[in-house]
Formats: C-alpha cells, sequence, structure tokens
C-alpha cells in the first residue's frame, strides 16, 4: 500500500515538472517572439510626416483643405464596411445555414468596398504627392515605404515559416502578455 503511494506520488511529480518546464518554455518563447516585433519601429503619424516635409505655407493650406473630406469619405466607407461585415457575420451565425450564394453576395459587397476603401487612400496619396515639390515626393514615398514595412514584416515573417495563414491569428487570453489585436493592419485616417 505505501509502495502505490510511493510510485503515484512520483508519477505526480515527475507529470508536475514536465507541465512546468512545458509551461517556461512556451512563455519563453512568447516573449521572444513579441520582444522581436517590439524593436520594429511603429508607422509615422501623418502630423510626423507632415514635419519631415518641410512644407510651405500655400502647401499646408492646400493639404489641410483636402484632409477634411478625405476623412469623413474614409469614416463613411469603414462605417459601412462594418455593417456589411457584421451582416456577413449574422449570415453565418444563422440557423439552417444560408445557401451559398447569398453568403458570396454578402462577400462581394464586403469585397467592393474594402476596394473603394483603398481606392479613397490611394487617390487622397496621389493628391498629396501632387501637392508636393520633387524632392519632398521622394522624401513622401519614403515615409509611406516605412509606415508600411513592419506590416510587412509581421506578414512576411508568418508566411516564411508556416506558409498562407487560414484565418486570424490565435490570441494567448487576457494579462499581461495577450497576443496581438485582429485585425493585424487597420489602416489609420490619411
Amino acid at each position: 500500500m505505501r509502495r502505490d503511494w510511493l510510485l503515484y506520488l512520483v508519477i505526480f511529480s515527475l507529470a508536475l515538472n514536465i507541465g512546468t518546464i512545458g509551461t517556461f518554455t512556451y512563455l519563453r518563447y512568447q516573449d521572444r517572439q513579441q520582444s522581436a516585433v517590439k524593436e520594429e519601429l511603429p508607422p509615422l503619424p501623418m502630423r510626423e510626416m507632415w514635419r519631415h516635409l518641410n512644407l510651405d505655407e500655400e502647401q499646408r493650406r492646400r493639404l489641410g483643405q483636402i484632409w477634411p473630406e478625405h476623412h469623413r469619405r474614409l469614416r463613411a466607407l469603414r462605417s459601412e464596411l462594418a455593417e456589411k461585415r457584421h451582416e456577413l457575420f449574422a449570415l453565418v451565425k444563422k440557423e439552417p445555414s444560408p445557401d451559398w450564394p447569398t453568403v458570396q453576395s454578402k462577400i462581394r459587397e464586403v469585397s467592393n468596398l474594402q476596394g473603394k476603401l483603398e481606392e479613397e487612400i490611394v487617390q487622397h496619396l496621389l493628391t498629396i504627392k501632387e501637392q508636393l515639390k520633387p524632392e519632398q515626393q521622394a522624401v513622401f514615398v519614403k515615409l509611406m515605404e516605412q509606415r508600411l514595412r513592419p506590416f510587412e514584416r509581421r506578414r512576411g515573417h508568418r508566411w516564411e515559416r508556416h506558409g498562407p495563414p487560414h484565418g486570424p491569428p490565435m490570441e494567448r487570453g487576457p494579462g499581461p502578455r495577450s497576443g496581438y489585436p485582429w485585425p493585424p493592419y487597420s489602416p489609420k485616417c490619411g
């Protein structure tokens, strides 16, 4: 009887040690991944970008006139896009499941709005670029590349190791070291 308890105690102790080592290894791996991402510079905010471009008063005035209308269109498109995504999710939750053509139609609506959003952003960038002198345009293009680089690196890094993602990344849950918010890239106004 006493030997049985001793055997159970050894097995329990061994399992506890293996679990502790596994947890420690997992958390250490997660910390390394997060610290590598933290070393990347965050995207440059638009106000900071304007400072780097050394705009003259006339350029500031013209760009200041362009911004409110662009911002209004962005808000409207993003709001409509969010609404369509909620409608799509409502279709997915529906019981019994909806027919595929209905879902495809909603997906096309979301894709169309996403395309319009991208068009609006690129059109705005081209409008800004037209207002700049050639040397400012070169700085502007370089700054835009810097804004996009962290997102390209993160996405590319994950693909290189594991292939294309098949859905949103898994989160670790609440706590001081939770994962990245989804979606990984949400373009800021501008």
